[in-house]
């Protein structure tokens, strides 16, 4: 499981290429996403987490 997570991961972040400045944090997000998937069995829980990290982003880029 852990090579899954370090591959989709890779994945996550590749398919959020064009933000360089943030490439580390979605490396870390991908990997936070698919534990917490391996960990409850459901794609639900890491939907809501990647939702709540969009409107966060688009709060603080909206105050900024």
């Amino acid at each position: 499981m852990g090579w899954g997570i370090v591959i989709s991961s890779f994945i996550f972040t590749a398919a959020h290429y064009p933000t360089w400045n943030a490439m580390p944090v979605n490396f870390i997000s991908g990997v936070i996403l698919a534990w917490v998937y391996d960990r409850s069995g459901s794609v639900i829980p890491a939907m809501m987490i990647h939702s709540a990290f969009n409107i966060i982003a688009v709060l603080l880029t909206a105050m900024g």
